[in-house]
């Protein structure tokens, strides 16, 4: 699947684990929530030179250099540890980017193990933030199980598990992929609105924005 399907389909993830997590009422932690999801949604192709990811970390490098790239943060990180007492979740992430730098794409990092490795991570760096990993994650690996390759899922036994057995099938870039991340996009943001709202009442909502309206005209003496 393409980069946006996958960022798409860690928004709606994102908006199933605010559910799972029962946090909708904190502003901050559902924006930390989102955040974790869609990094989940694209972590796993953080080894593919001219993803999302990767273009956000390597811009200005060049993509024959981005594995080293990659690879050398990780070291840095883990020799650093060796002379700073760094907290363990960064010390396994600089093992996993070491661990991604030159596997083949769609090897490793699509794989139950590199799942239970993230979360592991997550847990260790914030606990509440390990559901949006995961479902993130889980997203990333479901959606390239429908496509024609499928996914290592129990690397490293080799043999890809996908769904094209079953009639279910798409091509990176097709109008099912578009579409997939389009419906993916609106659901979770509508799920989102509605977990956020959920308990306010329409009289509240009208109240509370007559008054920021008030506010605003007051600010600018229009009121």
């Amino acid at each position: 699947m393409m980069g946006n399907t996958h960022l798409c389909l860690g928004v709606a993830a994102g908006a199933v684990a605010v559910a799972v997590t029962g946090t909708s009422d904190d502003v901050a932690t559902v924006s930390g929530i989102m955040l974790v999801s869609s990094l989940g949604a694209l972590l796993p192709d953080i080894d593919e030179e001219g993803s999302i990811l990767n273009n956000l970390l390597f811009k200005v490098i060049d993509r024959k250099f981005r594995s080293f790239a990659l690879a050398l943060g990780g070291a840095v990180v883990v020799l650093l540890s060796l002379f700073r007492d760094l907290e363990s979740w960064i010390i396994l992430s600089g093992i996993f980017a070491m661990a991604v730098a030159f596997v083949p794409h769609r090897n490793f990092t699509h794989s139950l193990i590199s799942l239970a490795f993230v979360t592991w991570i997550t847990y260790l760096a914030n606990p509440l933030y390990t559901w949006a990993m995961v479902l993130g994650y889980i997203s990333h690996l479901a959606g390239d199980a429908c496509t024609y390759r499928g996914i290592p899922l129990f690397w490293p036994y080799k043999k890809n598990i996908g769904l094209r057995s079953l009639g279910i099938y798409v091509r990176a870039g097709d109008e099912t992929d578009k579409k997939t991340g389009l419906i993916s996009m609106y659901s979770g943001c509508f799920l989102l609105l509605v977990l956020l709202f959920q308990d306010i009442s329409f009289e509240l909502f009208m109240t509370t924005t007559t008054e920021r309206i008030d506010a605003v005209k007051s600010f600018f003496g229009m009121g």
